[in-house]
């Protein structure tokens, strides 16, 4: 009895965690401007971009690779890159990134931590995994999740820290390379988190 009682209370907890993820999500999505995406990375649980930040930027698609710049209003910036054949067929979509494997996924960011100096800081992910859970001309929600490392040390095992994050994008601008926008826009959303 105390095992089944456990169980119901662990699909309650689940159930509840996605339910609140997807309106915390609804909730970002429904304040962005057109063209305009919230980027949430935290490495080892601290939050890399200011939290009032708004990027924009641009995304090129082709048959086989999405590629994303996106720059927030601090000078931050993020370039994500998705590939893998037919990549945009059905949704969510995941790919795995190992070290020495940037062919599939990339995620790379970075931020100015003394602006009158002009030193930023720069991270790049080099193991983990990137998950497209919703893809349509309206939204695009992304998420990582992986270790990521320094630049000059992205490489180092023991200095690799742990990256959470979530991307959502609201009716981006897209400039489409050898496939049309209905081939592009056509594949299977089995996703309904937002």
């Amino acid at each position: 009895m105390s095992k089944i009682f456990y169980l119901f209370l662990t699909s309650l907890f689940l159930f509840t965690s996605c339910d609140s993820t997807s309106a915390e999500r609804k909730k970002v999505f429904d304040h962005l401007k057109d063209n305009t995406a919230q980027i949430i990375y935290t490495l080892d649980g601290k939050e890399f971009y200011q939290q009032e930040s708004v990027f924009s930027g641009e995304i090129n698609v082709s048959d086989q690779l999405l590629s994303m710049t996106l720059v927030n209003q601090y000078e931050g910036k993020t370039i994500i890159s998705f590939g893998g054949n037919n990549w945009y067929q059905q949704f969510p979509v995941t790919r795995e990134l190992y070290q020495n494997n940037e062919i599939n996924v990339g995620v790379r960011m970075g931020r100015l931590i003394d602006k009158e100096k002009r030193i930023g800081e720069a991270f790049i992910m080099s193991e983990g995994k990137m998950t497209i859970e919703e893809f349509t001309r309206d939204k695009i929600i992304i998420s990582v999740d992986g270790k990521a490392g320094k630049y000059s040390d992205f490489k180092q095992p023991d200095s690799l820290k742990v990256l959470k994050g979530t991307i959502i994008y609201k009716r981006p601008v897209f400039h489409v390379y050898n496939i049309t926008e209905n081939e592009l826009f056509s594949g299977i959303n089995t996703s309904q988190k937002l």
